[in-house]
């Protein structure tokens, strides 16, 4: 398991509980900066500046929540060598589009897969050790389709993504449905 954090007090507290990794969610840095859902509102600098204050105090790997990348493939460059310069080891990314909402709730729209593609690729080019991992992540269970998800998340694995994340299956049998389409891949559940 990989606790979500939203801050540094709360990653020194689960690095001092003995986990191995540490995951900073956008919705935590969203409720706690601003009193708001995961809508978007919380922008790259201000995920920056937080996984900054994080890496300055544990000594944990931190992946991270990079939303869609903060905007097109040039924004994702510019995200993913701020993200890692300041300490993240991983950056997940999503193919929803702007403004984005938080998985758990209705109402997410989709990139065109190519688009999608495209960040992965950026992500992939863009970061400076290979230590760095991207995780690819799909929000399509839940606008069309299980099916769909996974073909969505094949795609992303191909354009390079180390992890794969196929939000919201809605059964344990949906879940290994996505551990069988992905055998050898590591894989995210939330």
């Amino acid at each position: 398991p990989v606790p979500g954090v939203a801050d540094a007090l709360q990653a020194r507290l689960v690095e001092s509980l003995g986990f191995e990794a540490l995951f900073l969610s956008g919705a935590g840095v969203s409720f706690t900066t601003l009193g708001r859902p995961d809508v978007g509102l919380v922008n790259q600098v201000e995920m920056v500046d937080r996984i900054a204050s994080i890496s300055d105090v544990v000594e944990l790997p931190l992946l991270v929540d990079g939303d869609n990348g903060h905007g097109n493939a040039l924004n994702v460059i510019r995200t993913v060598r701020s993200f890692e310069r300041a300490g993240a080891s991983a950056i997940m990314l999503e193919d929803q589009v702007f403004p984005k909402r938080c998985g758990h709730l209705a109402g997410a729209r989709l990139v065109p897969v190519e688009e999608m593609v495209g960040k992965v690729h950026a992500a992939v080019d863009s970061r400076r050790s290979e230590d760095f991992l991207i995780i690819g992540r799909t929000d399509a269970r839940g606008v069309e389709g299980l099916e769909a998800a996974i073909e969505r998340a094949h795609r992303y694995r191909e354009a390079g993504a180390d992890i794969i994340f196929v939000e919201a299956p809605r059964t344990e049998a949906e879940m290994a449905t996505v551990g069988e389409a992905f055998p050898d891949v590591p894989l995210i559940a939330n």
